[in-house]
């Protein structure tokens, strides 16, 4: 008579280390993509136009679109306004721009750059702007496209491509733990 075979348990131990793998990428891949969406909003701040209060500038908009008009100060992303700034805003035609005030609390601290939305804009075309201040001379104004759905839309997908690697790890972990007990008492049982 020969010896009985053992029976190998199943599903293999490996799918364990897939899962890890998916907890793994998904947490790194949701910090690389947070990562990168950090760094791309600090470039846009940066990449603002400024005009110092008091003064007048030439802002040069590259595109026809929405616009947002920041205030940077000393604390501006922690408290209101620094003193009152009068804003004009020339088209390229010399047209007086309708400024839409901004209810909504956005700020940013980035790097140097500490700024509060005050304002926003359509450009109808590209090309120079004429921007005038008055105020404040604690105050810069800032000139560029909204930080708010760039950034948010960043960070939803980090989070969702962590927690979605976490979720189908844990997932897959679970269900080859409950295979392989499973295996483990059919093997036992004969």
């Amino acid at each position: 008579m020969g010896s009985p075979t053992a029976q190998p348990i199943s599903p293999s131990g490996r799918w364990f280390a897939l899962g890890g793998a998916l907890i793994g990428l998904g947490v790194i891949g949701g910090i690389v993509l947070g990562a990168l969406g950090f760094l791309q909003t600090s470039g846009r701040i940066d990449d603002f136009q400024r005009v110092k209060v008091p003064g007048s500038g030439m802002v040069n908009l590259a595109e026809s679109g929405g616009y947002t008009v920041y205030f940077e100060y000393a604390g501006a992303s922690s408290r209101g306004p620094s003193g009152t700034v009068n804003l004009r805003v020339l088209d390229p035609d010399g047209k007086h721009l309708e400024l839409q005030k901004y209810d909504a609390i956005i700020t940013y601290s980035f790097g140097s750059h500490e700024g509060r939305a005050g304002f926003s804009f359509e450009a109808a075309k590209p090309g120079a702007y004429r921007v005038t201040t008055a105020g404040s001379s604690e105050v810069t104004v800032a000139i560029g496209q909204g930080l708010g759905s760039s950034f948010v839309g960043t960070l939803f997908g980090a989070l969702a491509l962590g927690f979605g690697g976490v979720v189908l790890g844990v997932l897959v972990i679970v269900v080859v733990a409950v295979k392989r007990s499973a295996s483990r008492r059919k093997v036992a049982a004969g």
